[in-house]
């Protein structure tokens, strides 16, 4: 015999179903932004960090025989700190120590292959040495990985197709070559410029992420957060800012 279900009854009953989607929907994102939550870093993580920032203070000044030692002593106390194996690429280049830099650089991309500025600077020393087969293959690593509205990613696309040009069968004339060798040494003047470049983005998304705050906006003051800890990995306001941004959200 068929229950019959009354229409008030029908609709306690779809109430509580939806009471129960939205119930466990809440559980889910309480989870999932638990899960995304930026990794809380260990005493020598941070020692590593605070070791990186007094290593960029030495090379902002020229100091580049300090900043080396501090970088050094950070990779010692965080053996996985990709960020510092390129900054120490950078000064092994400077020094005239090419094999040392392209060291550190690839160890610096088998810990993170996600670490854009490496794929540069390795493709600018593979240059310099007229390895462009390996230097065509850090352009394109670069191109791909990059974001689309990124000038750099705009250079090594560029920068790629002048390598797959100088490496085709047929020789390219002297004032293409020319035109090649020059873009390589803007390029290659940029680089030293990177770590700013980035500062002064990570400074303007992280103003942008405050200012959203600030207007109760905590999905933009998150994105844009985001997008300042990845120009500026190391910066602890950010982090701490991410995390307050996280437990505002999920109080609301």
């Amino acid at each position: 015999m068929p229950i019959l279900i009354s229409k008030r009854s029908l609709k306690k009953i779809t109430v509580l179903f939806y009471l129960l989607i939205f119930f466990y929907s809440a559980l889910y994102a309480q989870e999932a932004a638990y899960l995304n939550k930026p990794e809380e870093l260990s005493a020598l993580q941070e020692q590593a960090r605070s070791y990186r920032q007094e290593g960029i203070q030495a090379q902002d000044i020229g100091d580049l025989d300090t900043a080396m030692k501090l970088y050094q002593k950070a990779i010692e106390v965080d053996p996985v700190y990709a960020v510092a194996y390129n900054d120490l690429g950078v000064i092994y280049e400077a020094k005239g120590m090419p094999d040392r830099a392209e060291e550190s650089y690839l160890k610096a991309i088998r810990i993170d292959p996600y670490y854009l500025s490496t794929y540069t600077n390795l493709a600018l020393l593979y240059e310099e040495k007229r390895e462009l087969s390996k230097a065509g293959y850090c352009w394109k690593k670069r191109a791909e990985l990059g974001d689309v509205n990124d000038p750099w990613t705009q250079k090594a696309r560029k920068r790629l197709e002048d390598i797959r040009l100088t490496l085709s069968p047929k020789p390219m004339q002297e004032s293409r070559e020319q035109d090649v060798l020059k873009l390589m040494k803007d390029v290659a003047n940029e680089k030293y410029m990177l770590r700013r470049d980035d500062k002064m983005l990570s400074r303007k998304h992280f103003m942008k992420a405050k200012d959203s705050y600030a207007k109760s906006d905590y999905a933009t003051a998150m994105k844009e957060a985001l997008d300042a800890q990845y120009f500026d990995p190391d910066n602890k306001d950010i982090r701490e800012f991410i995390e307050r941004t996280q437990q505002r959200a999920l109080s609301r």
